[in-house]
């Protein structure tokens, strides 16, 4: 893989600096995409991170929908087939200053006064966009083969709340659309997994605005939960064993351990009888629940 330096020189990159350099250049061209969409757009940072890439932007009024994030997507795959040529140039601090200007890149100006007076500004221009950077990057625009946006969120300019809250456009990148491919599906495999969700399912536990999104409360079948897992390390491996409430009857199960549930390693264990699954159980401990109760989770 071919990549250009802030002084002009083009080399075979790094095996492991590739996927540095296809994020960093995929900021870029997320970037530009937002510029023609958006023009008032005021770019701040827009770094190369371990997972993807991400460009915190401020866009003024401008609220993003899915449906925009979609679009800027569209426009970076537009400017991939465009096959711009990625091009260095380096500038003294003065005129560095007048073309951050000229191009009203108020938050770069601000980063340019905060370096010292001796640094050498490089930039990166593809197309009509141009954007202050050390590098190094993709020779063109349709290098980049497989990336998707992936969210949007808030950040302090600088990361000091005392500033303006700017909107963080995340993106995945990798070198070919089968990485990417498998990237997404551990995120699905990651989304069924997880413990919100397959809790809420298995009634196990509720949220309410009201006491707060980050304060899970239990349910009947949650709290027996929370109570046998604390019993356990007490009385160590026994049978696993309930009384039905109103059913005037009595079970013990064989000694099996198992995880519960299974997006949640650590959080229960029970011993159960392999013939019996954790959401057999939670059934049953829903369809009998020794309380009526609501606690919050401790």
């Amino acid at each position: 893989m071919k990549i250009i330096y802030k002084d002009g020189h083009v080399d075979e990159c790094p095996q492991d600096q590739e996927l540095h350099v296809i994020r960093h250049t995929a900021a870029h061209i997320m970037a530009q995409a937002i510029k023609r969409l958006y023009p008032q757009a005021d770019f701040a940072f827009g770094p190369a991170t371990e997972n993807g890439f991400y460009y915190d932007v401020d866009l003024g009024d401008q609220k993003l929908s899915d449906e925009d994030l979609a679009n800027i997507e569209k426009e970076m795959r537009k400017i991939v087939k465009e096959n711009l040529p990625i091009k260095p140039f380096i500038l003294p601090r003065a005129e560095a200053v007048k073309l951050m200007e000229e191009r009203k890149e108020n938050y770069k100006i601000e980063h340019m006064a905060d370096l010292a007076d001796e640094t050498e500004f490089s930039f990166f221009q593809q197309g009509e966009y141009v954007d202050m950077c050390i590098g190094p990057h993709l020779t063109y625009t349709k290098a980049l083969k497989a990336f998707k946006i992936t969210q949007q969120s808030g950040a302090y300019w600088k990361n000091d709340k005392e500033n303006k809250m700017l909107t963080r456009i995340n993106g995945v990148a990798f070198r070919n659309q089968e990485e990417l491919d498998a990237w997404e599906k551990e995120q699905q495999e990651a989304r069924e997994r997880d413990h919100r969700k397959i809790g809420k399912e298995m009634g196990l536990f509720m949220t309410d605005d009201l006491v707060g999104r980050g304060l899970p409360m239990f349910l009947p079948a949650g709290e027996e939960a929370s109570h046998a897992a604390q019993d356990l390390p007490k009385a160590g491996p026994r049978p696993f064993s309930r009384s039905h409430s109103g059913a005037g009857r009595h079970e013990n199960f064989p000694a099996l351990p198992v995880s519960f549930p299974p997006a949640a390693q650590g959080l229960f264990l029970f011993w159960l009888p392999d013939q019996v699954s954790p959401r057999q159980l939670s059934a049953q401990v829903c369809a009998a629940p020794s309380t009526d109760r609501i606690s919050p989770v401790t």
